[in-house]
């Protein structure tokens, strides 16, 4: 195998081209058909939420450079909120706001940015469409009218997914790749989610935005079917109350986790009070959690509904993160010794799968 050797002053021009990433990420903002009369940004990593100073139907910002995150600057042009997200990859970028909407510019050609428009445009035209849909199903359409614009739409949304993939491949040091994994991880089990994540730079692994969902992929694994239940406690008035006080004291716990704002958890109370009708009294027990709401306006919704089985009100979201929930209505039936039998339970399906077992 031959070998090249470059001779010094060529080998000096070469590190001398290469692209140098600044420290900070320098931003410009213009505003262009209106005026705007405020601005802002907004960032997770970095706990980042603050207004901007306009000057001249524009302005200037900047970012320390990290392409593991991403910032979302807005501009109100004439009362009407206009958002861009951008990464801080280190070039200059110019971003233009207009009513009908924005873009950017960058100093580097190869800027993440142009990657994160090419995204943001394939999902404002599945918005589009998705809006004209939604329309002609309001103005009652015929079937071939909404059918034709959910054709179209299709592949739209398989482009997107692919643009995704394609990141999670070849973007695992920044923003994007984690971008991909936010959007595709209801594609996967939990177990191929979190391998998935661990294989993204450590940078990307440790932003919010992946502890996020890495915390709730965890906390499902550690309570997934077959495994023993998590315990969590809440403070109230008259003392603590856990679930443990409920679950694994030799019956069968039904443990839906609601709240009064949720319409979805409302419409499964028929159900459940079929089944509180069938089995009170029995080895079978039911139990409501409520979640991220004050517990006067909770237990004010259970008397109204007319839930008569035990209520666990928790004013936070410790309950459902210990579970890994992400959604309500949750509905987790526990075997008598405390076993997490079935997740995800709804509607006629939580009195079937409990006869299966009795």
């Amino acid at each position: 195998m031959k070998t090249v050797f470059f001779p010094l002053p060529l080998l000096l021009l070469i590190t001398a081209c290469s692209p140098k990433v600044s420290e900070t990420t320098r931003i410009t903002g213009r505003v262009e058909g209106g005026t705007a009369d405020r601005a802002g940004v907004y960032m997770m990593d970095g706990n980042l939420n603050e207004r901007i100073e306009l000057k001249d139907n524009g302005f200037s910002y900047e970012l320390p450079t990290n392409k593991a995150v991403v910032a979302t600057f807005t501009c109100r042009i004439d009362g009407q909120e206009v958002n861009l997200a951008v990464i801080p990859d280190g070039s200059e970028l110019t971003l233009t706001f207009r009513p009908e909407g924005s873009n950017l510019r960058s100093s580097n050609r190869k800027s993440l940015n142009y990657k994160m428009q090419e995204i943001e445009q394939v999902y404002a035209e599945m918005r589009r469409l998705s809006s004209k849909q939604m329309a002609l199903q309001q103005a009652g359409a015929p079937r071939e009218q909404i059918d034709s614009v959910a054709a179209l739409a299709r592949p739209v949304f398989e482009s997107l997914q692919e643009l995704h993939r394609k990141n999670i491949d070849e973007q695992k040091d920044n923003f994007l790749g984690a971008y991909g994994v936010s959007y595709l991880q209801g594609l996967y089990s939990d177990e191929q989610l979190d391998s998935l994540i661990r294989t993204l730079e450590p940078g990307v692994v440790e932003t919010a935005r992946m502890q996020m969902i890495l915390r709730d992929v965890q906390a499902r694994l550690r309570t997934r079917e077959g495994m023993p239940f998590a315990d969590f406690h809440v403070e109230t008035e008259n003392g603590t109350v856990s679930l443990s006080d409920f679950v694994g004291k030799g019956k069968y716990v039904i443990a839906d986790f609601w709240a009064s704002w949720c319409q979805p958890c409302i419409a499964e109370m028929p159900y459940l009070k079929e089944v509180y009708k069938k089995y009170n009294g029995s080895n079978v027990l039911l139990l409501g959690i409520t979640n991220y709401e004050k517990p006067e306006v909770s237990r004010a919704a259970a008397q109204e509904l007319g839930l008569p089985w035990d209520q666990i009100y928790c004013p936070n979201l410790e309950a459902m993160e210990t579970y890994g929930i992400s959604g309500i209505p949750h509905i987790i039936l526990f075997g008598p010794d405390g076993t997490i039998l079935r997740r995800h339970l709804h509607g006629a399906h939580v009195g079937e799968i409990l006869e299966e077992y009795l």
